[in-house]
Formats: structure tokens, sequence, C-alpha cells
């Protein structure tokens, strides 16, 4: 691997300043996917702005309304023992705590897993099970995007030039069950086939449905939302779950492998919608 220079600027004004001053400078944070496209030729930047020690980028913070603030930097181990995460967000906990094997927990990051922009990224459902929103700074200063607006296409986000993603914001949401489901080729240090993430409070009449790694982007289910809160039982289960198919068929189209994948969507929603508010008569 050629050399090349690592900078470590200490203010996002300085990182900004960094990857201006020069073409071909890539931010880099746990590096787990970076540094294999560097190895593979993929990459070839002609220095490294290190933004692990920026303050902004990392810890948990929780703001006056009663959202919540996740540091970019911060790693999906860290993201999966905070105790504040656990309290408030327990479905990102489980998430993050799905992202392959324990090493790449340690070093990879929530923001690196959010701007790489794959389709079968871990954690993606269940942000936009909170309709998460995600905060860049770069030289234009501050910009707030929605989840919509932040993911354009498979691969691609709306971070521009120069710019860096330094914090993920949960909006409040009631108290729920949650549960997090991964269907993966096997058990352990997988990529994902299909995530799903659910949120539940029958008494607020309260659902959330979000899948990932089968759709274009990252984003809410609400006609499965609709089907559940028609009733919060295995009968609504099961009609979310056929809710969550029909809404995957409609955005990706008959591809040969949907035939093997639509019935694991309708399967995998109703079993986490099952699990999360632990139904009974379904093993």
């Amino acid at each position: 691997m050629a050399d090349r220079e690592y900078l470590r600027p200490s203010t996002l004004v300085e990182a900004v300043e960094l990857m201006a001053a020069a073409p071909g400078r890539r931010i880099v944070a746990g590096g787990t996917d970076l540094m294999v496209y560097i190895r593979e030729g993929k990459e070839r930047p002609s220095a490294l702005v290190d933004v692990t020690g920026i303050p902004e980028l990392n810890g948990v913070r929780k703001l006056d309304d009663g959202a919540l603030a996740v540091g970019a930097a911060m790693t999906h181990s860290m993201i999966g023992s905070d105790p504040v995460i656990q309290a408030v967000a327990p479905l990102l906990s489980d998430a993050s705590s799905s992202v392959g094997a324990v090493q790449i927990r340690n070093l990879a990051t929530i923001g690196g897993n959010v701007v790489n922009g794959a389709v079968a990224a871990d954690t993606l459902s269940a942000l936009a099970a909170f309709d998460a929103a995600f905060i860049t700074y770069g030289a234009e200063g501050e910009k707030r995007y929605t989840i919509d607006e932040f993911f354009l296409s498979p691969g691609k986000t709306a971070v521009g030039a120069g710019e860096i993603l330094t914090k993920i914001i949960l909006p409040p949401q009631p108290k729920a069950a949650h549960a997090f489901i991964k269907v993966a080729r096997r058990r352990a240090a997988a990529i994902s086939r299909l995530a799903v993430s659910v949120m539940a409070n029958p008494s607020e009449g309260y659902a959330r449905i979000a899948v990932g790694a089968v759709l274009p982007k990252p984003g809410r289910i609400t006609m499965a939302e609709e089907a559940l809160m028609n009733g919060f039982d295995l009968s609504a289960a099961k009609a979310a779950g056929d809710a969550a198919k029909a809404h995957v068929l409609s955005i990706s189209g008959e591809r040969p492998s949907m035939v093997y994948k639509l019935p694991v969507v309708s399967s995998a929603v109703e079993k986490a919608i099952i699990k999360a508010l632990s139904l009974k008569g379904v093993k």
C-alpha cells in the first residue's frame, strides 16, 4: 500500500479546511471499508483525514426536545453498550450490535455505516424506524437532512465533497416494545440479506416498521404500520407482513431473487412484531 499523508484535525473547521486544501483527500474514522478499498486499488486518496478526535462527532447527548444526538464517530460497540442509547433507543443498540464481528464493531462507526449508503447496512432500518435526521458540516456551515433527503440511491448520499457527517438525530418516540431481526447467509459476521426493525405500543396506537437490504433506500413501510395498528394481534401481525411484502414488490419488481426474498420479508416482519409484542400462539 502506497505511503500517503495522514492528518488528524481536532476541530470541525480544521477538518473542513484540510479537506479543501488539496484534491483527493478522504475522511476516515474506523476505516473498515475504506482501507479495504485502498488495498484493492479501488480508492487512491492523496491523504486521509481522521475525524475521530473531533468532539462534535463523539458521544451521545439528549437534546431539550427529548431527541437523542448520536455522534457519527461512535463505534458500533460503543452504541451497543451505551446506557443512554440502551434506555432511549434500544432498537438502534440491537442493530449496531448485529454489525460484523466484534473486531469490526470495535472499529467501524455508525457514521461510516450511514455515509457508505450501502442498502445492506445493518443500522439503516432502525434509523428509518426512528425517522432519523442527519447533520453535516462543510464550507457552507451546518446542514440537516431527513432520511429521505439523505439517501439518494444505493451507495449515494447527500454528503457533498468536503462535508462531514457529524451526528445523527433520533426524534423522541413513545415508550415502545421493539425488535430487530437480521437475515443473512450465516449466523455471524455476515452481510444482511434482510433487516427488519419494529417499534410498537398498542396503548398509544403507535407502530413503526422498516426493512433494509431489499429496497434501494431506507424508509418506513406505512402500509404495514397501518395494518398492525388495526389490532396489534396475531392477525394484524400477519397483515403487516403481507403489506410489507406488497410494498417491497411494488418498488423492487419481480426480479428472479424476489421469488425467494418476498416470502422471507413477510415472515420476518411478522416474526419481528410477534417478538416485539410477545404475542402468544406462534413459535
